[in-house]
């Protein structure tokens, strides 16, 4: 299986670089500490030590036993203060990974949640998770590989080929040039592996996204008995896997037994040339020692960095796919200088010639077409249609999830384009056909519609929409955890408790898209009346299937193939006998529609 470089993996790679090297900018002093400290101990370490303990050897070669006591002390001196430096430096970098990977996980989540509505509709959550605990700990091996590893090996590589350098440039010209084709063969393998490494993390984010979607749909694969389909998607997603882990560990292999046999060719041609220099009486048996151990310490450098190399590509493709993610753009963009909107409630909207195609829509066929409808202040509108019509629609065209293909909308006299989602969204109280709940407790969830509001008022808003009807029964009342996605809740409480959420918002532009659908006969005739007390003086577009939701709305507008085909009050439509609503009406039961007879 073969992958390609594009510009796009260039731009991740520079992207995530970026990114964390401004993680590790979040706390400067810890970051200046490990600078001073690391690299003096490595100093310490691979140079000053090695020195003593060469001119200590040389000393008992020639019998000056009173200096071995000298350098035996210095050797100590040296230790204790390497052992010093090193132990600073490492709880200044602990301190400053501590911040950086908080600063990782802000940023991924706060450019998941900036997202737009398209994202999140064709997004596996179980992926965007996985994808965001790997870049979290991608940083964290980044942090350690680039601040430890690198920076001890460039020290150790520079001072050593300077040793030997000082005392042999033939020596030295043979280590570079033996370091120089061992680096380029593990750099050129390690492209090769990348590929595989890469494909590998695309396998691992696609069990994450066959996991996340079958378990979060557990009830919907016990009530079809579909687990053994599900397993065998996953047996699927796991079988690409592992031949994925599979083809990176077999890559790994000749790259390695290639490094060994250069680097072991290197290390005899370095001895025999030792020998040599000896043998002519060009270096002292202590600079033999102590090329010997710059020699060691060089080939074992090439092993480090062959499995810094490894460990950097391992690295990287585990955080490519979280930046690939967050380099997605959204479509629905705010504008370099957001309009405000002055006033503060009862909103007018206008729809002027609005037309919207999806994506994937055939060339001509639109959900909406030449739509348009003014709204005034504080006027109550009802739109029915069978379903398809193009209703909810146009709700998310008016909470800006999607911007029309052609026309506007606008609220309030201003564009809703030249205003900011969040302006505009903080004026709409909206409440889906389908409401979600978090999993979290009742009350969080009716909080959610107002976070800074006192239990009071969120009691309030409870008990207006009926809440309190079912929370009694509840052992733990308001504090009852609704599970993931309100699954602990029948579809009528999960209802209610949006309707609370829309009620304690108190926006002054109210959008209901089937709000009472899923609510019992006695229950919809409290709440209706909680909902009109709330849309006393404020503007409101209500979608609904049930016309018995919408009898008293100023204005009902009859959809059909997204294009306005009635326009009246309840009893006005009514008198068309030969009208599209009219025929609804006469064919509800219970107040909801039949399936289209026309």
């Amino acid at each position: 299986m073969a992958a390609t470089f594009t510009d796009r993996d260039h731009q991740v790679a520079r992207t995530t670089h970026k990114l964390f090297w401004r993680a590790n900018a979040q706390d400067r002093r810890t970051f200046i500490v490990w600078l001073l400290t690391r690299p003096a101990a490595l100093l310490i370490y691979n140079v000053l030590i090695p020195f003593q303990v060469a001119y200590g050897l040389q000393s008992i070669v020639t019998e000056e036993f009173d200096r071995v006591g000298h350098y035996a002390l210095m050797v100590f001196l040296l230790g204790l203060a390497y052992c010093v430096l090193w132990a600073v430096g490492g709880v200044a970098i602990c301190r400053n990974g501590r911040e950086g990977t908080a600063f990782i996980q802000r940023e991924v989540f706060k450019n998941y949640l900036n997202k737009d509505y398209e994202f999140f509709n064709n997004a596996f959550l179980g992926t965007l998770g996985a994808q965001a605990t790997r870049l979290k700990d991608a940083y964290n091996e980044y942090s350690i590989l680039v601040l430890n590893s690198i920076v001890k090996q460039i020290i150790l590589v520079v001072s050593s080929i300077g040793i030997i350098a000082w005392h042999s440039w033939a020596l030295a010209a043979v280590t570079v040039v033996s370091m120089i084709l061992i680096l380029s063969f593990t750099i050129a393998t390690g492209k090769w592996r990348l590929k595989y490494r890469r494909l590998l993390s695309e396998a691992n984010s696609e069990i994450a996204g066959v996991v996340g979607d079958a378990l979060g749909h557990g009830v919907t694969v016990k009530s079809f008995a579909s687990e053994a389909y599900e397993y065998q998607r996953f047996d699927k997603a796991v079988a690409k896997q592992v031949r994925m882990q599979y083809l990176s560990w077999m890559t790994s292999i000749p790259a390695d037994v290639g490094r060994m046999i250069l680097a072991t060719v290197a290390t005899v041609i370095l001895l025999v040339l030792t020998a040599r220099l000896y043998q002519d009486g060009i270096i002292t048996i202590a600079i033999v020692v102590l090329v010997q151990l710059y020699v060691i310490k060089l080939v074992n450098a090439t092993q480090e960095i062959a499995d810094m190399i490894k460990s950097y590509e391992a690295t990287m493709s585990g955080a490519h796919q979280a930046v690939k993610t967050m380099l997605l753009q959204p479509t629905i963009l705010d504008p370099a200088k957001p309009k405000k909107l002055t006033q503060k409630s009862g909103l007018d909207i206008e729809l002027k010639d609005v037309t919207y195609r999806y994506g994937d829509a055939k060339k001509g066929n639109a959900a909406v077409k030449d739509f348009s409808l003014h709204v005034k202040q504080g006027e109550k509108v009802g739109l029915v249609g069978y379903s398809g019509s193009g209703k909810t629609t146009l709700t998310k065209l008016l909470l800006r999830f999607m911007d029309v293909t052609e026309g506007s909308i606008t609220l309030g006299g201003v564009d809703i384009r030249d205003l900011s989602q969040d302006d505009l969204r903080s004026r709409i109280a909206y409440v889906p056909q389908e409401p979600l709940l978090f999993h979290r407790s009742i009350e969080d969830n009716i909080a959610y519609g107002k976070p800074a509001a006192g239990r009071a008022a969120i009691r309030k808003a409870g008990a207006a929409a009926f809440v309190d009807e079912f929370v009694g029964e509840l052992s733990n009342g308001y504090d009852t955890m609704v599970g993931e996605k309100g699954i602990k809740l029948s579809g009528g409480q999960r209802q209610r408790v949006a309707v609370a959420r829309a009620l304690l918002k108190d926006a002054p532009l109210l959008v209901l898209d089937e709000a009472t659908s899923a609510l019992d006969s006695r229950s919809e005739q409290y709440i209706q009346k909680a909902l009109w007390r709330l849309m006393d003086g404020r503007t409101a577009l209500v979608i609904a299937h049930r016309l018995s939701t919408i009898q008293r709305m100023d204005r009902i507008v009859v959809m059909d193939k997204g294009e306005i085909i009635e326009v009246g009050t309840h009893d006005e439509l009514l008198k068309k006998k030969k009208g599209v609503y009219s025929r609804l009406w006469a064919h509800q039961s219970g107040g909801y529609l039949l399936p289209d007879e026309r």
